[in-house]
């Protein structure tokens, strides 16, 4: 070979190994989209044809503009923004006989997969899981669309574009018991559905008094026919019952503990996207296990701001939430929080401790003894929550749901001994961990079936040390809940829906005490249990009706239970409507109180199963009616009810007087009336709710008359004015309750028993009442954007502005050095304050 020859050919090597390098440069379209998604939670559009052969050389930076123009400009496609967050791309040009359409929902401008495009009778089509959907053009003139849970819409073939994609934006269909959604309640993020729930949606909750953070457990608290007894989250009360008598589902997970702090803040994080629905009445025939109220508690990885991350912290914990995509089908969800108690003393933590460990092992040692103790404390809590959610197909999804809560106190104590000095630990953990998984699939008539199984596993143990007796007690409470489920909706028609269903629940609870000086009694109890449940749902013209079924079967007891619920909504007009409720409830998990000073008088409540003897099956009945009038923005309810509930035992209602270990079966009747109103006007909303109930046991070995309930708070006003315009908050309120009831003793003296041991004898029972209740709150915040990728939000709030002191509860005991009658005050929360600041990564 020549010279010439040989360097021709170096040449034309040295060519094509150029441009074989730079070919493998570029990088697909798909690639790089994925890779701008992730980066700037935007979300791309199209169809796999349009882009299958696209490339650019590089993922480009800069601005979103910048960003699309650069991609437009390689690959020749035409990318249209049609929101923040969604950009179409389709081809310069496509077939001249094909059109391409884009479904869009008219609010929030995201998507709408699977509506039936018809075309005349013979050609027809869905939209995939992106929306979009092609047809050629034939003679007929319209096209139509329709979709459950949309209005149907009828576009005109001459309105599609000849070239790219035509948007067509799709109303959500509002029947007639969506009339009450109108406005507001209480605050923004609030509001009272048609089946006569209550929705609080936490991203978009606006402020309310006293509250740095949308706490729901807090928020719910303020709602009519809701009250907690003593400030805490973990003792709500819904007309009338007990905490143990409500329903927590966190994404299918039955929650056994709700609160931090022993229950002055709520066990979920605030700053999760999370959908909450509380019924008093007529909830769904698939939920059980509730003689009293049910919250719904639902997160929502699917809204428009799943890919938004935080950080935040106040005076008690810090926490953070992320989510992100894996892959175009594989999207997660992170949250964690943790105190901060154990490094830094604030004042609200110091207000807090004072409150809630009063009379407690933790600030009151020994009360009875002359010796000289010396103690100190470690505590802190923790949450974390994770949640996966993987597409299956374009019409199935998987996900998993796990979540971890946490309390953990350590006590130190130590007296001087002529040995030296004795050093003892005592401990208390309270923990949480529960998973689920739920596949659902829709199918192409629009019916859905969902396959759900879940897992808990609830504990409370205690290590309590007796230094000056050397006695160990040690108290477990164990519970492992695992089960599955199916639901399958029946779409119907747009006036009718039906649902049906199937339950199969294990419970296991164990209840064990060690004690080194003599034998306690400890307790292994389960229960199977199954249910099958039907719901059907229907309006017509002004007329709604909801009702469903439930048919319980416990198979451990061998017990049947049927279970009715319906509701009955009437519109008169626009602006008036009236509802008629009722259902009929049962449960077999309940808390009972052994011993006050169980868990250190912290947690003295613990979970036990019915065992068809001393503790059988709680059962209930309500009827309840309201009438709901909105005008002008002015918002009046009326709701009276009436609620009784059997199968109690005396050990579960907390009794403190002479009926503190009377173990006996009674009932309690209820009755009631809940109101509201509420004027909103621009930026300003005020509101004003009162409750009255009257709530008495009935328990033929404790007493021969019916008598007063724990859980009875004849009265209670509540009241908020709320100033938002989304970038300032403020909010003022107040709250007014009548003063807890209890049974004092006939006599300051004690008498003797006997074996000349002191006891007390008491008057009537709770035939004495603490004073009324006061308490004055009030919020402040503050959102400002520091880029257009982050914001930050701060705040402050104050609890019992006035400082007034008042008593939530109070007993009796005998101090057993000088045989004396003790009072035991509790108080409810001083002057407390709280402040936050929290960044959003945009």
């Amino acid at each position: 070979m020549s010279k010439k020859a040989l360097l021709l050919c170096v040449l034309f090597l040295t060519c094509w190994i150029s441009n074989a390098q730079q070919d493998r440069t570029r990088i697909s379209l798909r690639e790089a989209l994925q890779s701008i998604e992730s980066r700037y939670h935007i979300k791309f559009n199209y169809i796999e044809h349009d882009i299958a052969n696209a490339t650019v050389t590089a993922i480009p930076q800069g601005s979103t503009q910048e960003i699309i123009a650069k991609l437009a400009l390689e690959t020749g496609l035409v990318f249209n923004r049609i929101s923040d967050h969604y950009i179409v791309i389709k081809p310069a040009k496509v077939k001249s006989s094909q059109l391409c359409g884009l479904l869009l929902d008219a609010d929030t401008k995201e998507p709408i997969p699977f509506a039936t495009i018809a075309l005349g009778p013979k050609q027809s089509t869905q939209s995939d899981a992106e929306g979009r959907f092609c047809f050629f053009s034939s003679n007929d003139k319209n096209l139509h669309i329709s979709h459950v849970g949309y209005n149907d819409k009828t576009v005109a073939i001459s309105n599609f574009a000849k070239e790219g994609t035509t948007t067509i934006e799709l109303s959500v269909h509002i029947a007639q018991l969506s009339e009450v959604q109108i406005m507001h309640l209480l605050t923004r993020g609030i509001k009272k559905d048609g089946d006569g729930s209550y929705k609080i949606e936490s991203k978009n909750t606006g402020i309310l008094p006293g509250m740095t953070e949308p706490d729901v457990f807090q928020t719910i608290q303020q709602l009519p026919g809701a009250v907690s007894l003593d400030e805490t989250v973990s003792n709500i009360s819904f007309r009338g019952g007990t905490h143990d008598q409500n329903l927590f589902l966190w994404n299918g997970i039955r929650l056994y503990q709700t609160g931090h702090f022993f229950g002055l803040i709520s066990a979920l994080n605030p700053n999760l996207s999370q959908s909450f629905t509380v019924y008093k009445n007529a909830s769904p025939a698939q939920y059980g296990q509730a003689v009293s109220g049910t919250v719904i508690i639902e997160t929502l990885p699917e809204s428009g701001d799943f890919y938004e991350s935080s950080l935040g912290i106040n005076m008690l914990n810090i926490d953070f939430n992320t989510s992100f995509k894996t892959s175009e089908k594989a999207d997660w969800q992170f949250s964690a929080r943790r105190s901060i108690t154990d490094y830094f003393a604030s004042p609200t933590y110091k207000s807090y401790f004072k409150r809630i460990f009063q009379n407690t092992k933790i600030t009151n040692l020994f009360i009875d003894e002359d010796i000289d103790y010396k103690s100190s404390e470690d505590f802190y809590f923790y949450d974390i929550t994770g949640q996966y959610r993987q597409k299956i197909g374009k019409r199935s999804e998987l996900r998993i749901n796990s979540i971890l809560i946490s309390n953990e106190l350590n006590v130190n104590q130590s007296i001087a001994d002529n040995n030296g000095p004795i050093n003892e630990k005592s401990k208390l953990d309270q923990q949480t961990i529960a998973g689920n998984a739920s596949f659902s699939t829709k199918w192409e008539s629009g019916d859905a079936t969902e396959l759900t199984l879940h897992y808990t596993n609830y504990s409370i143990d205690s290590r309590d040390m007796f230094i000056e007796s050397n006695r160990i007690l040690k108290q477990e409470n164990r519970i492992l809940d695992k089960g599955l489920g199916i639901h399958h909706s029946i779409a119907g028609s747009k006036n009718f829906s039906l649902q049906l269903g199937y339950q199969l629940n294990h419970t296991n609870i164990d209840n064990t005490n060690n004690d080194n000086t003599f034998k306690l009694q400890n307790s292994k109890e389960h229960l199977l249990s199954h249910a099958v449940y039907a719901q059907a749902d229907t309006n017509y013209k002004q007329f709604f009706l909801t009702a469903g079924i439930r048919q319980n079967y416990f198979q451990t007891l061998n017990t049947f239970r049927t279970e009715p619920r319906f509701l009955i909504r009437y519109n008169l007009t626009e602006d008036f409507a009236l509802e008629l409720q009722g259902e009929m409830k049962s449960q077999t998990t309940q808390q009972i109180v052994d011993f006050q000073e169980n868990f250190f008088g912290l947690e003295k409540r613990r979970w036990t199963l019915s065992n068809g003897d001393n503790l059988p099956v709680t059962k209930s009945s309500q009827l309840s009616f309201a009438a709901h009038f909105q005008k002008r923005k002015w918002l009046f309810t009326a709701e009276p009810f009436i609620k009784k509930v059997s199968g109690i035992n005396s050990i579960s209602q907390g009794f403190q007087g002479e009926f503190e270990f009377a173990n006996t079966l009674g009932k309690y009747t209820v009755y009631g009336l809940e109101t509201l109103v509420q004027k909103q006007w621009r930026n300003f909303t005020g509101w004003v709710t009162y409750q009255y109930n009257n709530n008495e046991y009935e328990f033929d070995r404790l007493h021969d008359q019916d008598f007063t309930s724990n859980q009875e708070v004849p009265h209670a006003v509540r009241s908020g004015f709320i100033y938002d315009n989304k970038r300032w908050q403020f909010a003022l309120g107040g709250s007014w309750m009548s003063g807890r009831f209890y049974t004092q003793p006939a006599s300051r003296v004690p008498e003797f028993d006997e074996n000349q041991n002191p006891m007390i004898v008491y008057r009537n029972p709770n035939s004495s009442q603490l004073n009324d209740y006061l308490q004055l709150n009030a919020s402040i915040s503050f959102t400002s954007k520091l880029s257009d990728k982050m914001k930050y939000k701060a705040g402050i709030s104050v609890q019992n502005l006035l400082d007034s002191s008042e008593t939530i509860n109070r007993s009796y005991r005998i101090n057993s050095q000088n045989s004396t009658i003790e009072e035991v005050n509790i108080n409810a929360l001083e002057n407390t304050f709280n402040a936050f600041v929290r960044v959003y990564f945009l």
